[in-house]
């Protein structure tokens, strides 16, 4: 029987209800997993200097991700959570937090994008499909609340918003 020990969920926390979170919570809860929430935050394709960004401001980028995931870490009371932001590519970066943290699973949604914005955004769900070191669960944004209760009759899977 496959155990799980660990689920690593990558966030997108501008996705106010991410679906994902709820897939991994009960996923969780049935192992007695831990999460680990992740967010990479958009960086730049360049240097900070050559778009005259301060590094003080990606800097606090970073605080603002860490302080958005460890306010959805906080609702979160009947599992073991820690929280992860990478400074690096999401793709990139998940896949090395995967095998560093030795995670057993990874739950993330898609965003489903296809044609030129596929081209020109890339797929972060896809790098992760090919490079992960463990399995990966991929849902469509709209596709968890019918395998898991939904947080509005259950105040235990309720989430904070960023």
């Amino acid at each position: 029987m496959l155990r799980l020990h660990s689920i690593l969920v990558p966030l997108d926390l501008a996705d106010p209800m991410p679906s994902a979170l709820s897939v991994a919570r009960s996923l969780a809860r049935d192992h007695q997993a831990k999460l680990i929430l992740v967010n990479c935050p958009a960086t730049p394709p360049y240097t900070t200097a050559e778009v005259m960004v301060p590094s003080t401001d990606y800097a606090g980028i970073l605080a603002e991700a860490q302080r958005s995931l460890d306010s959805v870490a906080q609702t979160i009371q009947d599992l073991p959570v820690e929280t992860q932001v990478v400074m690096a590519e999401p793709g990139p970066g998940i896949v090395s937090l995967a095998e560093k943290d030795q995670a057993d699973l990874i739950v993330m949604t898609t965003h489903g994008r296809s044609g030129l914005g596929r081209v020109l955004m890339g797929s972060v769900a896809e790098y992760v499909l090919r490079h992960a070191p463990c399995p990966v669960l991929t849902l469509k944004p709209a596709t968890a609340g019918s395998w898991v209760d939904q947080p509005e009759s259950n105040p235990a899977l309720a989430m904070a918003s960023p």
